[in-house]
């Protein structure tokens, strides 16, 4: 009879050997029967991360910590899961625990190292890296990440030696002649054979030493590079035959990896070879887009964001598309996507923030891979792309290009400076602190706007303005295209003149809502923060929006499809204390009024409007009731009692009407929920059209953030509300 950890053996093996779904299914398997088997539930931990499911693997850890509270494994494990969630205190945190089980634990170490250079706690991480080598002196892989960073400080004699520990870890080029490795010696009549082993970036980025090798010997230098960069790197005349990655080079007397020559010169900052353009593109090509491109006007930029997914650290080098919006707030400029393969699904999601033209498959399609791109490079007037191939070739060219950089960069691009000896054209933009995106792409904009004053300047508002009809308006707004009524003088009136309603509740919005969450937004009126939780839950979550007044349940509709948010359901309802009707008037939209202050339920005609109630809904789950209906605020939370009993969602309550605050305050406080005014201005100095004219003098929105006393918040500055 197989016993459990027979079972767990074998699961282990043919998770090595890369069947990690088979392994899971047994992991699973034993658990079914051993629910308290802290080793089963670390390997399902994992497995699941792994299979790139980083919560089941938190989840399958604590468990197994749970169980045994003292298993270094486990908060190793977990703690480099949380790392690769971007949860850093925590993750350092969980290696601490590891090796305070387990002093000499290399692994735990190495890891606390990388949590730390990722924090940009570079000093930190060298003496972690230093320690897992006093007990695993040996260890390849953390002589290479110490390597790293001696490099991105310019400490480069100690680098180059560290980093050079990476061969021992890549053993996927392996000659068959049994040729020796290049040490330095002479190549004078020999032929040297450079095997590019790295991502496409990288081999763009150090091929240039083909060219440096020619200089100072009389060789023969055969290059073997990754397939797809054959067609480009043909251009490259120091380079006397390519040979694709995977097939057998023609004869030679030594080899070298790419990355390894500059290791070799003991290149530094003053010696790095920096001659370009050393590649060049089609003539034909360049003629061809030449004519495409003169159609459009202004100054133009081609854009990217999106670097490999599969790079370990790409969560921070890529740019989600979105932080690109202070672009959008240009005029005179125009926007060209360079973007191939992942992240060009993120164009979908710009709904008229951002006018980017996308050529979708068309780039390199019968060019051949970073034909056509090398091409449109020639003819741009500006790159802007974070730190992948695109930004090589594009400095390669010889290009005028704009990097934007992670708080931790790659270490070519050192720390602090603005430029690069590798790249004369090349231009660096860095985060100023962890995540900082939006503060790189302001600099950005503004500094368009001082090299080209005669092109580039701030959008007026009215230039946001896309069309009217009737009294309906739409335009380009912070949050996406929107359709208002422009006779509605507080949310239409916002809209028109600042690009965003209330800004500050979506403020406190993005503090309390997370992505897969579900929203319940009673007066939802056109949407304008409807738009703004749907992407907040993003696609694995949910909003449910209730608006009662037909025309502006009609452009709420029509904002969520112009914006494609599929994860919102738009409901013509009131919501109530229980199910009902109610009438609600006709109203004159061509003439000045304030739509959204139509308090209902007490009128005797009008257009007939179903009352439903949030309890109605019969949700699975529930973390944010936003209640904004004029007076009705308590009735609508009475009508979801069940639901507030069982989830207890964050409330957000409108409280403007004298009457009605005292039974809502109290009402709320008898739920259990601690209460806090929050009081925004209507006129955001900040607003998204620069406007710096305030039509809505120190009118703020009444609102009450409501928070269970069961559930812990960071939320502070809020005053708290004691009393009726």
């Amino acid at each position: 009879m197989t016993t459990t950890p027979e079972t767990l053996a074998h699961g282990w093996q043919l998770h090595q050997a890369g069947n990690v779904a088979a392994a899971e299914e047994i992991y699973r398997g034993v658990l079914a029967s051993h629910p308290n088997d802290s080793t089963a539930w670390c390997y399902l931990g994992l497995a699941c991360h792994d299979r790139d499911r980083l919560d089941e693997a938190v989840a399958a850890y604590r468990n197994a910590i749970r169980i045994r509270p003292n298993f270094p494994i486990a908060y190793n494990n977990l703690g480099n899961t949380l790392r690769m969630q971007r949860r850093l205190d925590e993750s350092i945190a969980c290696l601490d625990a590891a090796l305070k089980l387990k002093p000499d634990y290399v692994n735990a170490y190495k890891n606390k190292g990388t949590a730390l250079a990722w924090a940009g706690r570079l000093d930190e991480a060298v003496q972690s890296y230093q320690q897992a080598l006093d007990h695993g002196p040996e260890d390849a892989e953390t002589h290479k990440n110490l390597g790293v960073i001696r490099l991105l400080q310019g400490r480069f004699e100690e680098g180059w030696r560290e980093y050079e520990w990476w061969r021992k870890m890549h053993r996927t080029f392996r000659p068959v002649t049994g040729q020796p490795a290049w040490d330095g010696s002479p190549l004078d009549g020999k032929t040297i054979l450079l095997v590019g082993e790295q991502g496409f970036g990288d081999t763009i980025h150090f091929i240039r030493y083909a060219a440096v090798l020619k200089q100072r010997f009389d060789c023969r230098v055969v290059a073997l590079c990754p397939k797809p960069l054959l067609p480009l790197l043909k251009s490259f005349q120091a380079i006397d035959e390519l040979v694709p990655t995977g097939s057998n080079p023609p004869a030679f007397d030594t080899y070298v990896p790419l990355l390894s020559i500059p290791g070799i010169f003991n290149d530094n900052l003053d010696t790095f070879p920096a001659d370009v353009p050393y590649l060049f593109p089609d003539d034909r090509l360049v003629e061809k887009w030449k004519a495409e491109l003169a159609g459009y006007g202004g100054l133009k930029i081609g854009i990217a964001w999106q670097g490999n997914p599969g790079y370990e650290a790409d969560c921070f080098r890529s740019v989600p598309l979105a932080e690109f919006a202070p672009l959008g707030k240009l005029s005179g400029i125009r926007l060209l996507s360079l973007q191939k393969g992942a992240g060009v699904e993120q164009l979908d999601a710009l709904a008229g923030c951002l006018d980017v033209v996308d050529w979708g498959d068309r780039l390199d399609r019968d060019s051949g891979p970073f034909m056509d791109t090398a091409a449109i490079l020639k003819n741009l007037d500006l790159v802007i792309t974070p730190d992948m191939a695109l930004a090589h070739v594009a400095g390669a060219l010889g290009v005028p290009v704009w990097l934007v950089l992670s708080y931790v960069p790659h270490w070519p691009w050192q720390l602090e400076r603005e430029d690069t000896p590798w790249y004369p054209t090349m231009r660096l933009f860095r985060q100023p602190e962890m995540d900082d995106w939006p503060s790189v792409f302001r600099r950005i904009a503004e500094e368009l706007k001082v090299q080209h004053p005669a092109t580039v300047a701030a959008k007026r508002p009215e230039q946001y303005h896309v069309a009217s009809s009737g009294f309906n308006r739409l335009a380009r707004t912070r949050h996406g295209l929107m359709l208002y009524n422009r006779h509605d003088v507080y949310v239409g009136r916002s809209l028109d003149r600042y690009g965003e309603y209330s800004e500050g509740e979506t403020d406190l919005f993005r503090q309390v809502v997370r992505p897969g969450q579900v929203v319940v937004e009673a007066g939802a009126n056109v949407g304008a923060h409807t738009l703004a939780l749907s992407k907040l839950v993003g696609d694995k979550g949910a909003v449910y929006a209730f608006e009662p007044q037909r025309v502006l349940f009609q452009t709420l509709c029509a904002n969520m499809a112009l914006n494609s948010r599929t994860n919102v359901h738009c409901r013509c309802e009131a919501v109530g204390q229980r199910p009902d009707w109610i009438f609600v008037p006709a109203l004159n939209f061509d003439v000045e009024n304030n739509f959204a202050g139509l308090g209902l339920g007490e009128y005797q005609s009008g257009e007939k409007t179903p009352v439903a109630t949030v309890d109605g809904l019969e949700l699975p789950r529930c973390d944010l009731l936003k209640v904004d209906v004029e007076g009705m605020e308590l009735s609508v939370l009475k009508g979801a009692a069940k639901t507030i009993e069982q989830f207890r969602p964050i409330l957000y309550v409108e409280n403007d009407r004298q009457d009605r605050s005292a039974s809502l305050i109290e009402y709320i406080t008898s739920l259990g929920y601690h209460l806090y005014w929050h009081l925004p201005r209507l006129f955001n100095p900040a607003n998204y059209f620069g406007n710096p004219r305030n039509e809505f003098a120190n009118i703020v929105s009444a609102n009450m953030l409501c928070v269970h006393a069961s559930v812990k918040t960071s939320i502070s500055g809020l005053r708290p509300i004691e009393g009726p």
